[in-house]
């Protein structure tokens, strides 16, 4: 979490305060969102009543392109982790895109199971509500 001065540049002002916190291998992006807003709040009341602002270095800067329609797209074929890491980031606000069964679903949570392989837990079909993936296989006709 970082409190920093704004500039033109994106990202790029003084910063005024900083804190990393940790990020559980289960959490998504909902969960790192929440405590980071919490630990915005403690920071701000650190530097509010004097704020001393520090140049950011220019080496390892990155910049973070905007979200498009191909990002949440999954590839169930792909390395299990960078699948569940996909979800995770998408979820609880936007969702992944993938087709399971021929069929089109938001997957809002997964892992990566015991013995390496990708397990789906919760998924939302086209105009339905969440639910977990062995209850809409069930349904499945």
């Amino acid at each position: 979490m970082t409190i920093h001065r704004t500039t033109k540049e994106l990202d790029a002002g003084p910063i005024a305060a900083q804190r990393a916190f940790p990020v559980a291998p289960d959490d998504d992006a909902g969960t790192v969102f929440a405590r980071a807003a919490e630990l915005a709040v403690e920071l701000l009341d650190e530097v509010l009543p004097e704020p001393v602002f520090t140049p950011q270095p220019e080496e390892g800067v990155t910049y973070a392109e905007k979200l498009t329609p191909a990002d949440r797209e999954l590839d169930l074929a792909g390395p299990p982790q960078e699948v569940v890491n996909r979800v995770r980031a998408l979820s609880p606000h936007i969702g992944a895109r993938a087709v399971v069964d021929g069929r089109p679903v938001l997957v809002w949570k997964a892992r990566v199971g015991d013995d390496g392989a990708l397990e789906l837990l919760e998924v939302q079909p086209e105009g339905k509500r969440r639910m977990g993936y062995e209850e809409w296989r069930r349904g499945l006709r």
